[in-house]
This record gives C-alpha cells, sequence and structure tokens, in this order.
C-alpha cells in the first residue's frame, strides 16, 4: 500500500502536534516522508491563526515545512467570499484576520463568516449576527451564513483535554435565524478536491458530480485524528486512504 500512495494530506492540532507541543515521532515521520519524495500537504481546519503563523509554529515545534504546504480552510473561505463579492462580519481572532486582508468588511454586512473565534462568542456579537442573517431573511436576497468548519470540539492546549468547537455555535445562529450554513473546510467534499489540486495531482472540478476522483484509483491518504472531520464525508466519498491516529481528538472506540 505504502509504495502506491501518490499523495499525502495530514491534519495539524492533534495530528502532528497538541497546543505547542509536538506529537512524538511526528517529525521524523515527516522527514521520512519528504524523503520518499511523495507530495504532501498540511490540510487543516485551524482558524485560529493564519497560514503563515501556522508554519511558523511547525517550524518552531521543529517540523520542516514551507508555507504552500499548508493548505488551510481560511483560504478557501477568502476564495469563496471574492467569488460572492460578500461583505462579512468576521467570527475570527486577530491573527486569522490576515488572512481576509482586502475584503470589504464594513457595514452593512451581507454575510457571516464563522471560525474558531473565542473572543467573539459573547452575546453582542452572535446578536449582532443573528440580526444581520434574521432580517434579511426577508428580503429577496438573504444573507449568507459562512461555517469555516461545523467541528465539535478540539484537543485543547491543557493536556489535550476536549473544549467546544465552533460547530455548536453555527448551529444556534441556524437554529435561530432559519438560514443554513454553506460549510467550507472538512469533511466538505470540494475541500479535499482543492487540496489534491493544490498537490498538483489532479484537476477535478470541485463539488462536481461528473468530475470526482475516481475512489479505485486516487492512491491519496488522508491522516488525521478526527473520524468525523478528518476522515468522513467528503474523504471517505472520495475515496482516500484514511488512516485514524491515536492521538488529540481521538477517543477509545472512535475507529467503531
Amino acid at each position: 500500500m505504502q509504495s502506491s500512495i501518490r499523495g499525502v494530506l495530514i491534519d495539524v492540532s492533534g495530528t502532528v502536534h497538541v497546543a505547542d507541543k509536538a506529537i512524538p515521532g511526528a517529525v521524523k515521520a515527516l522527514d521520512r516522508l519528504r524523503a520518499s519524495g511523495i507530495p504532501f500537504r498540511f490540510c487543516t481546519n485551524t482558524t485560529q491563526t493564519s497560514g503563515e503563523t501556522l508554519a511558523k509554529k511547525l517550524r518552531d515545534l521543529g517540523f520542516n515545512v514551507n508555507r504552500n504546504e499548508i493548505f488551510t480552510s481560511l483560504s478557501a473561505c477568502r476564495q469563496l467570499v471574492q467569488s460572492r463579492q460578500l461583505r462579512p462580519l468576521l467570527f475570527l481572532e486577530p491573527d486569522a484576520l490576515q488572512e481576509f486582508d482586502g475584503i470589504p468588511q464594513s457595514e452593512p454586512h451581507d454575510s457571516v463568516v464563522i471560525g474558531l473565534s473565542p473572543s467573539n462568542f459573547n452575546y453582542d456579537m452572535m446578536n449582532k449576527a443573528f440580526r444581520i442573517l434574521a432580517y434579511s431573511e426577508r428580503t429577496e436576497t438573504p444573507a449568507t451564513l459562512i461555517a469555516i468548519h461545523k467541528a465539535k470540539y478540539f484537543a485543547d492546549k491543557d493536556n489535550g483535554t476536549l473544549s467546544m468547537g465552533p460547530g455548536g455555535v453555527v448551529e444556534a445562529l441556524e437554529y435561530a435565524s432559519g438560514i443554513k450554513a454553506h460549510v467550507v473546510g472538512k469533511p466538505q467534499k470540494a475541500f479535499f478536491e482543492l487540496a489534491i489540486q493544490n498537490m498538483d495531482l489532479s484537476s477535478p472540478t470541485p463539488s462536481s458530480s461528473s468530475s470526482s476522483i475516481p475512489t479505485s484509483s486516487t492512491n491519496i491518504a488522508m491522516i488525521g485524528d478526527d473520524i468525523e472531520q478528518d476522515l468522513g464525508g467528503g474523504a471517505a466519498e472520495l475515496g482516500l486512504v484514511r488512516f485514524l491516529v491515536q492521538t488529540g481528538k481521538y477517543r477509545p472506540r472512535d475507529e467503531d
């Protein structure tokens, strides 16, 4: 199986590091992968930091990685916002906001973008987002709710203890406003397709049912600690070779 793998997608938080500690053996594993000549991308839903900051963090932890080897849901979200010419209210931490430089963000907002942003998860901000969504629903052009991802939880810095992800916040706004979120990151099929394109391994049209990567010949691996976000959804639909690591979010019986 190993010799047939054409490319590797690797989750970041919980898979190669937890908070400020590299997972034992992960640095050497990446060095071996690079030496093999098999292309890879860190494929992450991380929304608290920019891609450049994440690359620096990984290098500080000992990983030999370049910025262009990191594909984030923030990048995919920016692409969506630009293509639709939206003026979003952004639920993002300051560092992650760098990914949206040049995007109009002043009022009146016509959309809400939610990432993992503890500093914004308060009633005032939630109510502001609700009003943008709820009042627009009565117009000809309802506002757009975009979830960078809908993870239920993540492995936090305090010894990997689980903490609440943005999924619950997204669903609260969906429930209150009646507007369904457009999810950008993992486990969406289009996200994995874009990440594979980023490795120059194929050129499918994202989300096109007639151009999916053939499941019998992908030979592209996805490695992650989240059975749903990393290894379910699009990863399963595309027939990726999926590896569940027993670190980070992993809990006994997840594989069941």
